[in-house]
């Protein structure tokens, strides 16, 4: 048997850099939650280095969440209409799983106005089948809000922008929060999805109560 010796040579990982991505840049809503992503798995957050300010640099308590499967740090904090926010990152808040840290960065946002946005209040009839999901979607079937019913009862989507919206509901059969495909090797049917029949107009400064009857 004939052996040949090779020489191989490893080339350098190299690490990318570190870049950090805001779920807002300037408005937000008042329903709406701050996040910060990366391009690469965060390994650390230091939180002692990750303040919120209003405008007039007052502090402010948040409650901040590590989601590392989405590799998001979201900062949940009550807004106030018409306010301004700083959310401040001082050097190595964030460090990735090669060890890169970020530089000093400030994000600053701000709140419109109850008046700016509407209500939308809709109740559903003819369904006994819970829990459900329901979503608000854009015209292109993107989801703008959503509320997991576990019961009947009145649904509000509040301080929304002013668009036009539709009403997806999905039958979460098996209780985990979201749609489900089926399967054919389970004899599994997909989970229900029915859409309300109209589109729905939100205005500004508008309140408005809608039914949805769910058919059997």
């Amino acid at each position: 048997m004939k052996r040949d010796t090779f020489t191989v040579k490893m080339r350098k990982l190299v690490a990318d850099t570190l870049l950090i991505n805001a779920s807002h840049r300037s408005s937000i809503n008042f329903q709406d939650t701050f996040y910060l992503g990366a391009n690469i798995p965060i390994q650390k957050i230091d939180t002692s280095k990750i303040g919120l300010m209003d405008r007039d640099s007052v502090p402010l308590p948040y409650e901040g969440r590590w989601d590392t499967l989405s590799n998001r740090y979201f900062l949940h904090f009550e807004k106030e209409p018409q306010q301004g926010y700083f959310i401040d990152l001082l050097p190595q808040a964030i460090t990735d799983f090669f060890g890169n840290t970020n530089d000093s960065i400030t994000y600053r946002l701000s709140t419109g106005g109850y008046a700016d946005f509407g209500n939308l209040r809709m109740v559903l009839e003819g369904t006994q089948q819970y829990p459900l999901i329901v979503q608000l979607t854009n015209e292109k079937g993107v989801t703008q809000r959503e509320i997991y019913a576990t019961r009947p009862g009145q649904l509000e989507f509040l301080t929304l922008p002013p668009a036009k919206y539709l009403v997806r509901l999905i039958f979460d059969t098996n209780g985990n929060g979201q749609w489900d495909t089926g399967s054919y090797l389970e004899a599994r049917q997909p989970e229900r999805v029915l859409y309300y029949p109209q589109t729905i107009e939100v205005r500004a400064n508008w309140e408005l109560e809608q039914t949805f009857t769910v058919p059997e």
